[in-house]
């Protein structure tokens, strides 16, 4: 009994790093795909030049996906309410991402998707998701890292979610800003150009710098399961390699008193 629990927690800690692997790859690329925003603030021909790329238009496809498969992979890995309860918000929230990212790229699959319409909502409502998921993954994986001993993984936490909750605020103050409510659907309307400005670049720096954060905490997640799989690979080795010596050993005994013996 003890070997099969033993095995099943090695089994759920290889899924937590498949899953946070594939979660670390989508937030990789949101990363720079963040980066190169704040860039082509700065550098309109850039955002002209790549807005052109098929890659480029299509970035969102896998993290998006990856998103959803780490999620996935998480989910019920632990019998913990806390855990069983954020990382099925995640996968939650990753399949409504999968469901908007539908939504926008309906065309390219024989849909039709400007019969949908509510661009403007739907493309906020996503935004207003990465806040929550942000600040939720920040929380799950701090959880995973302080049961593995990593015990300043809750600070990060601290921080990351209080710049996810900034970064919500400013983003909300941008959405009613910028967003005609006398029509429906929601329509974009023009605000003042300081306001505006200071806005949308604090929302993307806000964005950016949350995003790495959370980048970090994952990757951290990745590595420190994979050496907690290897110690136990090493102790159930050693394991086996005592129990071998011994065996060897009263093998080596019940020899040597055999051939005491008589015929």
């Amino acid at each position: 009994m003890i070997d099969q629990d033993r095995d099943q927690i090695r089994r759920n800690y290889q899924l937590c790093r498949l899953g946070f692997g594939f979660i670390a790859a989508a937030l990789v690329l949101a990363t720079f795909s963040s980066l190169v925003s704040i860039v082509g603030m700065f550098n309109r021909h850039l955002m002209i030049w790549l807005s052109d790329k098929p890659w480029y238009q299509y970035l969102d496809t896998p993290i998006v996906w990856f998103s959803l498969v780490g999620a996935t992979l998480l989910w019920g890995r632990w019998n913990q309410s806390s855990w069983q309860r954020r990382s099925g918000l995640l996968l939650a929230m990753s399949v409504v991402d999968v469901v908007l990212w539908f939504l926008s790229r309906g065309e390219s699959f024989g849909l039709n998707g400007h019969g949908i319409g509510h661009r403007w909502l739907r493309d906020h409502v996503g935004e207003a998701l990465g806040w929550a998921e942000f600040a939720l993954l920040s929380s799950l994986t701090s959880g995973y890292l302080v049961h593995l001993g990593v015990e300043q993984a809750s600070d990060s936490d601290k921080s990351t979610r209080s710049l996810a909750a900034t970064g919500a605020v400013i983003w909300l103050l941008l959405f009613c800003q910028c967003t005609n409510w006398a029509a429906w659907p929601l329509q974009p309307r023009r605000i003042h150009m300081l306001e505006g400005f200071l806005l949308y670049h604090g929302f993307q720096l806000i964005w950016a710098v949350t995003v790495i954060q959370v980048t970090a905490m994952v990757v951290s997640a990745v590595q420190h399961s994979t050496w907690v799989i290897e110690e136990m690979n090493r102790e159930d080795l050693a394991d086996d390699l005592f129990r071998a010596s011994n065996d060897s050993m009263r093998d080596d005994a019940s020899y040597a008193t055999s051939a005491q013996r008589p015929f």
